[in-house]
C-alpha cells in the first residue's frame, strides 16, 4: 500500500517539527543545568588561601 505523496510530506514535516522541538527542549534544560552549576560556583566563599595559587607540579 503506497500513501499519497502529499500525506508522505506531511507526515515527514511533522516528524522533523516534533524532532526539532525535543532538541529544542533538550538544549534549554542544558542551558538551566549550566545556569544553575554556574551560581552554585558563584555562591562559593572565597578562601583567602586555598585557590590563589597554582601547583603545576601536582
Amino acid at each position: 500500500m503506497q500513501i499519497p505523496a502529499q500525506a508522505a510530506v506531511e507526515s515527514a514535516l511533522l516528524k522533523q517539527a516534533v524532532a526539532l522541538s525535543v532538541i529544542k527542549q533538550s538544549a534549554q534544560a542544558e542551558k538551566g543545568l549550566a545556569n544553575i552549576l554556574e551560581q552554585a560556583a558563584q555562591n562559593v566563599p572565597a578562601s583567602a588561601t586555598r585557590g590563589t595559587a597554582l601547583n603545576i607540579k601536582a
